[in-house]
């Protein structure tokens, strides 16, 4: 019930409209599309939405679905199309998006494996997720000090890599990437690390992985 109750009012988590947010998921978005993984992507489901960081900033042309359980953050969310639903059971077609984008979510799910052979099956050509790389010295202090945080300590790039074999998907692209913290970074600060090379191997904050769908 704590965290139920912690995700349903918001968590700690700025807005998406704040100016780093916006830098740290425009970082992002970019990143996606100059390495092809936007390529022929029309529409997203982004699964875990939240407040909307991982919805609001893709290019114009893409149609975004957000989708929550928690219905607090979810009502925050600056997107159109917003669903709430567990991650287990997505109230779409087979192959219903382009794209599934997943950012942060599994590491706070009790079952990622079953959350991911649902995201493969509404994707018509790929998952896209990010999750925190715990060797990082911040998600390490995040991890150890957060409950809501805790289990990102599992998320080495092996572990990750198995949660997808697990859910019969296959691993395209696994890097490691990112400076900036969007909760919790100063704003001068994030000015300055945008500028810097997004993808940075061992202490970057995140792991990208683009995943195939099983059937293909």
């Amino acid at each position: 019930m704590q965290q139920r109750a912690f995700w349903e009012t918001g968590g700690i988590y700025r807005p998406s409209d704040h100016p780093v947010v916006e830098l740290f998921a425009r970082q992002r978005v970019r990143f996606l599309a100059d390495a092809g993984v936007l390529d022929g992507v029309r529409s997203v489901l982004d699964v875990g939405a939240g407040t909307g960081f991982s919805s609001a900033y893709y290019p114009p042309g893409v149609r975004v679905v957000a989708c929550d359980y928690a219905g607090g953050m979810l009502e925050r969310n600056p997107v159109r199309e917003r669903v709430r639903c567990s991650a287990y059971a997505l109230p779409f077609g087979s192959a219903a998006f382009d794209a599934v984008g997943c950012w942060e979510l599994l590491h706070h799910l009790d079952d990622p494996v079953a959350a991911l052979r649902e995201m493969g099956r509404v994707a018509r050509r790929r998952v896209v997720l990010f999750e925190p790389n715990r060797v990082n010295p911040g998600h390490l202090y995040l991890g150890l000090t957060r409950a809501e945080e805790r289990q990102s300590l599992r998320f080495s790039p092996g572990h990750l890599r198995r949660l997808a074999r697990a859910a019969g998907a296959r691993v395209v692209r696994h890097v490691r990437c990112g400076l900036l913290f969007p909760n919790v970074t100063p704003l001068p600060l994030a000015r300055l690390l945008v500028r810097l090379p997004f993808r940075v191997p061992v202490v970057a904050i995140s792991q990208l992985m683009v995943l195939e769908p099983a059937r293909r």
